[in-house]
């Protein structure tokens, strides 16, 4: 038993490795051009070893994207508390979320990769599923604060899919400033996105009350 724990453990620091190793590649711009080879090269592993943790580049990318949103979603949940102030929860959430983005821009090319709809539309079923369930985690933290806060007067009384369809469509437009860099910074630092992004989102969820 001790020696299958450990053969596990094992495996998945060598598993850890490897994502690492892939991140640091393809967090530049010519990252299209990165092999499994390369990848296996950096990790210092061989192709084979590779192969048994990962099928394809494109479920190396897909890890990653995960890796990235799960750092996200420990982060908020962390940080979650029974204050009883949603709203301050939100606006502390808001700020994790795009401080975290910022502090993250490595992910970059391989976020806006997972997110283009050739890559969705030929992704596995499993990864699928997986992601998934990521949404539903994100969605378990956020639903029962929406309709606490609109049970409460908080916030305009509507449809929770619509509150969070406008918040995730306003974050992303904010992330594509941020990590877009000096193309979009001459409007402003990244404090004045942050804050202009966060007020937006705030008054978006209050809505009329």
């Amino acid at each position: 038993m001790a020696r299958s724990d450990r053969k596990q453990r094992e495996f998945e620091a060598r598993e850890q490795d490897i994502l690492d190793a892939a991140l640091t590649l393809f967090s530049k711009p010519n990252w299209e051009s990165v092999t499994i080879e390369r990848v296996a090269e950096a990790a210092e592993i061989g192709k084979g070893t590779l192969y048994k943790h990962f099928a394809s580049k494109d479920e190396l990318l897909f890890r990653l994207m995960m890796q990235f949103y799960q750092g996200i979603l420990s982060l908020i949940q962390a940080q979650d508390n029974d204050d009883g102030d949603i709203l301050k929860q939100y606006r502390d959430t808001f700020e994790t979320v795009l401080q975290y983005h910022d502090r993250h821009g490595e992910y970059r090319f391989i976020i806006e990769y997972c997110n283009r709809i050739d890559f969705k539309e030929k992704a596995d079923p499993e990864w699928r599923e997986s992601f998934m369930k990521m949404d539903q985690a994100f969605s378990a933290w956020g639903t029962p604060k929406l309709l606490a806060a609109m049970e409460q007067g908080l916030i305009q009384k509507r449809s929770v899919e619509q509150i969070q369809m406008g918040m995730h469509a306003c974050l992303d437009g904010a992330v594509n400033m941020l990590w877009a860099g000096q193309d979009w910074c001459m409007h402003g630092g990244k404090d004045d996105i942050l804050t202009a992004t966060i007020e937006f989102l705030m008054a978006g969820l209050i809505g009329r009350r």
